[in-house]
């Protein structure tokens, strides 16, 4: 299956906003944006803050993004969601458990990634966003990911390729148990 996607913005952060602080103290940890990131297998975005972690990548759609700012009347500002990488175009709950390559159809680099599992959201968004954030991304707060295959991922217009058929939902859709499979 190919589905047409777009990577608006891929961010990475050296320190954590949250894990080891008081509870709603939210640090000041510097967000960095780049236009593209070299990806190496079993590793995140170089100098991230979860570059060895477990879970090494974190993807969220930029259409909950745009709807969780316009419900909670919010400027745009996707770097807030603390995720790696901003894709627009597909369900990611449908990438659980899945391989899928992300090919840059202008430069034609690609990586492949495996999906490990919902990103679920944490409560920390109410006090980073506003109160009810936590609650709009309940079953939609993104994908963690681990790359598998190195290669080089480029913001701007791609294709997502996974060898599994099904039919590309709604990427507001949200899943009544997103962490399953694992």
């Amino acid at each position: 299956m190919k589905v047409d996607i777009t990577i608006p913005h891929i961010y990475s952060s050296p320190e954590h906003h949250y894990f080891t602080r008081e509870k709603f103290d939210i640090g000041t940890a510097p967000t960095f944006e780049h236009d593209s990131v070299e990806l190496k297998s079993g590793h995140g975005i170089k100098d991230d803050r979860f570059e060895f972690s477990r879970y090494p990548l974190t993807f969220i759609s930029e259409e909950v993004i745009i709807e969780v700012c316009k419900s909670l009347e919010l400027e745009y500002k996707p770097s807030l969601f603390r995720r790696n990488i901003i894709i627009s175009g597909i369900n990611l709950n449908q990438l659980v458990a899945k391989r899928f390559v992300i090919r840059n159809e202008f430069t034609k680099e690609s990586v492949v990634f495996e999906g490990i599992g919902h990103c679920a959201p944490c409560t920390w968004m109410n006090a980073v966003m506003k109160k009810g954030a936590y609650k709009l991304m309940i079953g939609r707060g993104g994908l963690r990911a681990k790359v598998t295959n190195s290669g080089s991922l480029k913001r701007g217009t791609n294709t997502l390729i996974t060898e599994d058929d099904f039919e590309n939902l709604d990427p507001l859709q949200a899943l009544n148990k997103p962490n399953i499979p694992h």
